[in-house]
C-alpha cells in the first residue's frame, strides 16, 4: 500500500531524527523457549485472590490458537490451571477486584471457539462460571475491568472494528450478562487516516479506555460507556518521532495511589505514557528489555501489576511476550524505575483486588498468616469495601466527537489537558 509505505518512510526518519528516551532493564526471568505461541501473541495478568501472596498470580501467554498458565513468582508452568482451561484460545482477559458473589476474585474472560467464557483462579484450579444464557460472541481483541458496583464489564473488539459492550452481574456467583452499547474501535469518516484496532484495554472504575492500531500502530483513546462519540488519537506512530512503530500488540496500564503510567507493546519496544501530564507524549519513552538471550524489540502483547510478588520481585512486575523466542519475559519494576532516574512512581502498597475473604488468613504482604487481620486495601475504597481508583489523576473526558483527520490536531490538544492530576508529581520528566 502507498499510504503504508510512506507511513514506514516518515516513521523511520522521524525515528533517526528525534529518538525519544529508550533504557534497556535486564530481563529477570524467561519462560522456556517455544512455550507460548508466536502468532498473536498475547499476555494477561491474573491476579491472586486478596490475601494470597501475589507471587501465586498466574500469568497467561497466548497465541497460536491456545493459551498456557505460568505462575509469576516462578514463571514455570502451571499444569493444573491448564487441564482444565479452554483448549481452543483466541484471547484472554483479567480484571482483579470483582465480586464474584460475596467474594473478590480476579475475573478471567476466555474467547474460545467463537464465545467468551468466564472463570476465576482458585487454590491454583481455574474454575468455571456458569452463564450467561445467551452466549457472548468473542474475538481475538477482548477486555474486562471491574466496575464501580462490585460487578464487570466486558468489551469485545470485532472484526469490523466494533466494540462491544457486556455489563456483568456476578452477585449469584454465576454470569448475568446485559448488552450495552456499541461503538467503533477507532475515529470513522477518516479512510485510510485512521488505523485498523488491534487491541483494546479499559478502566471501568475510572471510565478510561484505549485501542492499539495494527496497520499504522496509532493509539486511540474511548469512553467505555460507548455513549460519548468516537474514539480520539492519543498519539500516532506517524509524529510519535520514535514512541511508537506497528503493531501495537498489547495495551495496560500501572495504577498507583498518585500516577497512572499507560504501557504499550509495538514495533520498538515497550512505550510508557505518563497520564498525569497534561500531554503525555513528549515524555513518553521506550523500552527493550534484554539479557543474554537478546531484546526484545517488538513484543507481543504486555501485562503488569504495582505490587511486589515476594522477595525477589519487591516493587512490581511487567511481562511482556517475546515473539522472537516464543516465550514470556519478565521485568522488574524497581530497576526500570532506577533507570529512569527516579521519576517513575514505585507504589507496591495500593491493592486493586479488593478485601480478603474472612476466612483468608493471609495478607497481601507475601502471603505470611496473620490470623485473618488483613486491612482493606490503602488505594481507596468505595462503598462497601469496593476497591476505589488508586489515584487521584483524574481520567480525560469522553470526547463526543471524532479527532481532526491529521492525528495530534486541535482536539488531541484538548483531550489531553483533561490528563492533569490533582497533586503535584515527585519530579517531571524534562
Amino acid at each position: 500500500m502507498i499510504r503504508s509505505a510512506l507511513a514506514t518512510a516518515v516513521l523511520v526518519g522521524g525515528i533517526s531524527s528525534a529518538q525519544p528516551a529508550t533504557y534497556f532493564p535486564p530481563i529477570d526471568l524467561r519462560t522456556a523457549q517455544n512455550s507460548v505461541g508466536a502468532t498473536n501473541m498475547q499476555v494477561a495478568l491474573s491476579l491472586s485472590d486478596p490475601g494470597v501472596d501475589v507471587a501465586q498470580s498466574v500469568v497467561f501467554g497466548s497465541g497460536g490458537g491456545s493459551s498456557v498458565p505460568f505462575l509469576l513468582g516462578t514463571f514455570s508452568q502451571a499444569p493444573s490451571i491448564g487441564g482444565v482451561f479452554p483448549a481452543s484460545v483466541d484471547a484472554v482477559a483479567t480484571a482483579p477486584g470483582v465480586l464474584v458473589g460475596t467474594t473478590y476474585h480476579t475475573l478471567i474472560a476466555v474467547s474460545s471457539s467463537g464465545f467468551v467464557e468466564f472463570g476465576t483462579v482458585q487454590s491454583g484450579t481455574f474454575a468455571t462460571l456458569s452463564g450467561p444464557l445467551t452466549p457472548i460472541p468473542g474475538s481475538s481483541a477482548i477486555a474486562i475491568s471491574a466496575v464501580p458496583d462490585g460487578g464487570a464489564a466486558l468489551l469485545v473488539l470485532d472484526s469490523a472494528g466494533m466494540i462491544s459492550r457486556w455489563d456483568l452481574d456476578l452477585s449469584t456467583g454465576g454470569i448475568v450478562a446485559d448488552a450495552g452499547f456499541v461503538g467503533p474501535g477507532a475515529p470513522t469518516g477518516g479512510g485510510a487516516t485512521f488505523d485498523q484496532p488491534n487491541t483494546l484495554y479499559f478502566d471501568g472504575l475510572r471510565n478510561i479506555g484505549f485501542v492499539g492500531g495494527r496497520v499504522l500502530g496509532d493509539i486511540y483513546q474511548f469512553d467505555p460507556n460507548l455513549d460519548a462519540g468516537a474514539p480520539t488519537v492519543l498519539d500516532a506512530a506517524l509524529v510519535s518521532q520514535g514512541r511508537l512503530a506497528p503493531p501495537v500488540s498489547g495495551l495496560a496500564m500501572y495504577q498507583a495511589s498518585d500516577a497512572g503510567y499507560l504501557l504499550a507493546a509495538n514495533g520498538v519496544g515497550i512505550t510508557i505514557y505518563d497520564l498525569g501530564q497534561a500531554d503525555p507524549r513528549p515524555g513518553a519513552f521506550r523500552v527493550v528489555p534484554t539479557d543474554a538471550v537478546g531484546p526484545i524489540t517488538s513484543p507481543g502483547g504486555v501485562a503488569v501489576t504495582n505490587l511486589g510478588a515476594g522477595p525477589l520481585l519487591p516493587g512490581g512486575v511487567i511481562v511482556v511476550g517475546d515473539r522472537t523466542n516464543t516465550g514470556l519475559a519478565r521485568i522488574r519494576w524497581d530497576l526500570l524505575a532506577a533507570l529512569d532516574g527516579g521519576i517513575l512512581v514505585i507504589d507496591s502498597v495500593t491493592d486493586p483486588r479488593g478485601t480478603p475473604a474472612p476466612d483468608a488468613g493471609l495478607c497481601p504482604d507475601g502471603g505470611v498468616p496473620d490470623g485473618g487481620a488483613c486491612l482493606p486495601p490503602s488505594g481507596g475504597g468505595g462503598p462497601g469495601n469496593l476497591p476505589g481508583p488508586p489515584g487521584p489523576y483524574v481520567p480525560p473526558p469522553a470526547s463526543s466527537s471524532s479527532c481532526a483527520s491529521v492525528p495530534g490536531g486541535p482536539a488531541l490538544a484538548v483531550l489531553l489537558l483533561g490528563l492533569v492530576l490533582l497533586v503535584p508529581r515527585r519530579r517531571q520528566r524534562p
